[in-house]
């Protein structure tokens, strides 16, 4: 009876792994494909255009600008806040229409935490920033972009650029072009 007991909770224990194991390798495949079917050239909303959508709708100070793949096209993630509260708004990058905005309240714990806000007069295009990611990266095509103030003096864009299934993300000075750190991604 204790043989029994012992195999059926090792058959559940190997179960369970495969299935957790195999949801995260299956994710992502997923995110991967999505990045690797994903044409910039279907972009049809600007960051300016996306940027003036949201402070139409809201009164907020933006953090930073993403612009990432989905299932479902390009989207534009624009991270916000207020006094208290920070949002994550997803604003379709074909359509310019708000998909979704979420919130969430500020913990005190977060305090420490000092936030800038994004200058979008100050900084090189979104294509300069491409240019300069796949010339770093030796060659593919930029897949993803977020633009984000990281201190006072220093705005940057992250771009990352694929090719041949391989990702790489160089991070760029957005005010003078100056490339701060290139990783590549070895999975």
């Amino acid at each position: 009876m204790k043989n029994r007991r012992k195999k059926i909770i090792g058959g559940i224990a190997v179960t369970v792994i495969l299935v957790v194991g195999g949801g995260y390798a299956w994710a992502a495949t997923s995110d991967q494909q999505e990045l690797d079917n994903s044409n910039p050239e279907e972009i049809e909303v600007t960051e300016e255009q996306a940027l003036t959508t949201f402070s139409d709708e809201y009164d907020q100070t933006v953090e930073s600008l993403e612009l990432e793949t989905s299932r479902d096209g390009y989207m534009y993630d624009v991270e916000s806040y207020d006094n208290q509260t920070e949002y994550n708004t997803t604003i379709d990058a074909n359509s310019g229409d708000i998909i979704d905005t979420k919130s969430d309240n500020d913990d005190d714990e977060d305090e420490e935490e000092h936030r800038y806000e994004l200058d979008q007069q100050e900084e090189i295009s979104r294509e300069e920033a491409s240019e300069i990611a796949e010339n770093e990266a030796g060659g593919g095509q930029a897949r993803e972009w977020k633009l984000e103030r990281v201190s006072d003096s220093t705005q940057i864009w992250e771009v990352n650029v694929l090719e041949n299934g391989n990702e790489t993300e160089v991070a760029i000075n957005a005010e003078d072009s100056e490339v701060l750190e290139v990783e590549q991604d070895d999975d």
